[in-house]
């Protein structure tokens, strides 16, 4: 992760950017091992096979993250002009399918969380088995890191996920008792992280979108979200019930997974890769707020916002205040 630190800290860095700085660090690792065990509690072992025997919800996921949105990504890589670095950010970002976050965009909108968080941990493990394959030809010098990278994934991703649905499946009203607390540390941890990062981030943007790599992320990242985007939602059509798992699915990566190759990878000391993927992930949680909202308020109209609102002081999903409403 040291390679965070060239573009966030470079110049004369306040004490004060330094210790966010670090503390983000540190929740970043709080938040994937909190995300992929609160993934594992969330669903039983039934519930995380059933999208396989939906053969056109699974085909068409498969498609739009393993293949689709790859070749949107290299589509981008080759028309427009940028440097390895960043290439390698957009190109990891492209593989890495099942974004933790997902299932919680099913909930504000009312869906199947259970499906949407099996889909998630189904894409999750595809990631897993891709990602070591794949990081050589992304990352020039990264052959050496695959064992390394290996490792990471297992211990900070797939561990945590069996772990989780181990103790759902062993001891259910105890991993009930516990996913909200789990829920919590995960949310809070990645909120720390985009307030630390981010406002560090933030504080740089002006130097960084002045500079060549800077300038050219931004825009790059905005079209292949939208892009992705897109794609997910075309071929969502194919499965209607599915649409906006699958749209908002391609459209959200797995930065967990990104973030765990880059610690782990000393191929990554160019800042451009992390670059790369923090203007991703700016982008992406920029657009899907931005869209979930709409469509939130277009489906229930404010009354149901209201509601939600005060339901989240009582720890009540979206869609659990939306089933009383109003008389």
């Amino acid at each position: 992760m040291e390679s965070l630190a060239p573009i966030l800290l470079t110049g004369e860095a306040s004490p004060v950017a330094q210790a966010l700085y670090w503390v983000g660090y540190l929740f970043i690792f709080i938040f994937v091992l909190s995300s992929m065990f609160v993934a594992g509690l969330s669903v039983s072992w039934e519930q995380l096979l059933a999208p396989i025997r939906n053969h056109r919800l699974i085909g068409l996921s498969l498609l739009v993250n393993f293949l689709l949105v790859p070749l949107l990504a290299l589509v981008l890589v080759t028309l427009i002009p940028m440097n390895r670095q960043l290439a390698a950010g957009l190109l990891l970002v492209s593989i890495s399918a099942g974004a933790p976050s997902t299932g919680k965009i099913a909930e504000i909108l009312g869906g199947d969380v259970a499906r949407a968080v099996s889909l998630t941990i189904l894409m999750t493990l595809g990631t897993l088995v891709l990602m070591p394959l794949l990081l050589p030809f992304v990352l020039a010098g990264a052959q050496e890191d695959t064992p390394r990278v290996m490792v990471y994934l297992v211990v900070l991703v797939l561990l945590p996920l069996l772990l989780g649905l181990l103790l759902r499946s062993r001891s259910g009203p105890f991993a009930v008792r516990i996913l909200p607390v789990m829920t919590r540390i995960s949310d809070i941890s990645i909120l720390v992280v985009f307030l630390t990062i981010g406002i560090v981030f933030l504080s740089r943007m002006g130097d960084l979108a002045t500079s060549s790599p800077g300038a050219l992320a931004i825009p790059v990242a905005i079209l292949f979200t939208l892009g992705a985007l897109g794609l997910g939602y075309l071929l969502g059509g194919l499965a209607v019930e599915s649409r906006e798992e699958i749209a908002f699915g391609a459209c959200f990566r797995n930065i967990t997974a990104v973030l765990v190759v880059i610690f782990a990878s000393s191929a990554t000391t160019g800042g451009d890769v992390l670059l790369m993927v923090l203007m991703v992930t700016f982008a992406s949680v920029l657009i899907v707020s931005i869209l979930v909202s709409l469509t939130y308020r277009k489906r229930y109209g404010m009354k149901g916002v209201a509601r939600w609102f005060r339901g989240l002081s009582k720890d009540l999903s979206p869609s659990s205040c939306l089933r009383k409403p109003d008389r």
